[in-house]
Formats: C-alpha cells, structure tokens, sequence
C-alpha cells in the first residue's frame, strides 16, 4: 500500500507547546495520525514503546538538544525517517551538508501542505528497496531471514512489516492464529512473532499447536501486559523468547536474529547425525 493512501504515524517533538497543538491538529487534518512529545526524554521514551513511521524534530530544545536527540534515534532506528525544523535559519555546515542520514531539514515557520509532503516523501524513500545486501543476511547461506508476524491488530502489523522488511527480512504477516497455521503450511518459515492476546484461537493455542506441526518454527511471544508467571507459561509451552509489546523495534530485531541462527545450527547437527546414523547402517 503507498504511504499516501495510509494513515502514517507521526511523532512530532517541539518545546513549545502552542507549536505542538496547532502542528498536530493541521498533521492530522491532512491524514496522519500524530503523536507530540514536549522534550527529548519523553520522546525517546514514546519511541521505545510505540512504532513510527517518521519523526519531525525540533532542533533547539532545553533538556536533549534536537541534534543530540537525532543521534540517539540513529542508534536505536537507523531506518526511522527523521525531519529536522529550525527557527534559527542555520546550522553547523558540516552537519548541515553531510545531514548523516536526516530525511530532511526545514526551517520554521514550515507551511503545512509542505510539512505534510516532506513527511510523505521521507517515508517513501525510507521504504525504497535497498540494492545492496547488509553484512548480517550472509549468516545463513545467503538467505534472508524469514518472518510471521501474528496479530490481530493490523495496524502494528504493517509497521512492524516495514522496519523488519527494511532490515532485509521477508515478512509474512497473518490476522488470526487459523491462518497463521495455513500460511505455515504453505511457507517456510524461520521465526514466528506471535501476540498472546488474540480473539477465537489465542497465541498459547497456536503455540501448542505450532510445536505439534512445525516444531523447527521458533517463536517470539509478544504480550501488552507481561507478567513473570506469563513469561513462564509461555516458555512451557514451547515459546522460544517473550517480549513486551509493543517491542523495542532493535531488540526484536536482535531476536529474530539470534534465534534464527539457533533454529539453522540445530538443523544442521539434526542432518549431520542423519547422516552418520546413514553411515553407520550402511558403511562401504
């Protein structure tokens, strides 16, 4: 779907809060769905917790400066598209010409129409495939890591869809726990990313179930309300990792990651003692 018929998500960072207000209101009119935040703390902390698909970022701020902010985005999203508002007409040239990865830069006061087009265009290309492949996709064989996300909310669907398919995995997504089942019968799959809280079948059925018909699948339970004793029930059951939802977009990353490795080493010793156990009964 283009960026331009969907509802894209926003979190727009000013101190100045008659500046939030107005912005947020002119952003949703045209279409978005806009979150504010009147610091850099409490907007690292909405990132942490919720999945954008762009941020608009005021560059002069009391507590964490917008620059300081940008990089500490960098590090936790590098393909989070970031826009940069200034209402002192300039910035330090270097960071100015070199940008290091800022989608783009306007100064204040910003036209809405343009604001809203600028946004559009920087989810756009931060959305574009990427030609060349990333140093983690050669792991395994050459292939990318293959990924289900399960959820009934299709929203957090697509975007978690676009940033896991924008760190080069092919993303499969199912709305119920029925059809996750039927696409499992039909794709190869690596690692399952899974919501507990689901209507008619719940994420602990299909888990029992996914162990039953495709136990090589490793899966990551998500829950909005994790507990000890959930965390628990759900390793019982045959979850390979448990996460808070929503998750932290570089942790689920890592995850996948890591247990897809785990999944493709023990295949490779179940098909190593195959063949030995080939070897032993008949030997040359």
């Amino acid at each position: 779907m283009e960026s331009k018929k969907r509802i894209l998500k926003i979190l727009l960072v000013d101190d100045e809060v008659d500046f939030l207000a107005s912005t947020s209101r002119a952003l949703d009119r045209r279409g978005f769905d806009t979150d504010v935040a009147p610091n850099g703390v409490t907007a690292l902390e909405m990132v942490e917790s919720r999945l954008y698909d762009a941020v608009v970022l005021d560059v002069k701020m009391p507590d964490i400066d917008g620059i300081d902010m940008f990089h500490e985005l960098r590090l936790k999203q590098p393909e989070l598209p970031i826009l940069l508002l200034t209402g002192h007409g300039s910035i330090d040239d270097a960071f100015y010409t070199s940008k290091e990865g800022v989608s783009d830069y306007l100064s204040k006061p910003v036209d809405m129409d343009d604001l809203a087009e600028h946004i559009r265009n920087a989810v756009r290309a931060g959305e574009a495939p990427i030609e060349k492949a990333p140093a983690d996709q050669d792991w395994a064989s050459g292939a990318r890591v293959q990924v289900l996300l399960v959820d009934d909310d299709t929203e957090l669907l697509d975007s978690m869809r676009k940033v896991l398919g924008r760190r080069h995995m092919e993303v499969l997504v199912a709305g119920s726990g029925l059809r996750a089942l039927e696409m499992l019968g039909e794709n190869l799959v690596d690692v399952m990313v899974l919501d507990v809280k689901m209507p008619g079948m719940d994420g602990l059925e299909v888990l029992r179930r996914v162990r039953e018909r495709f136990p090589s699948v490793q899966v990551i339970l998500l829950s909005g309300h994790p507990s000890v004793d959930a965390a628990i029930d759900g390793i019982r059951h045959g979850a390979s990792d448990y996460l808070r939802k929503p998750p932290s977009i570089d942790e689920l990353s890592q995850t996948i990651h890591r247990l897809c490795r785990e999944r493709h080493r023990a295949m490779e010793e179940q098909q190593k003692k195959l063949i030995e156990e080939i070897r032993r009964r008949y030997p040359e």
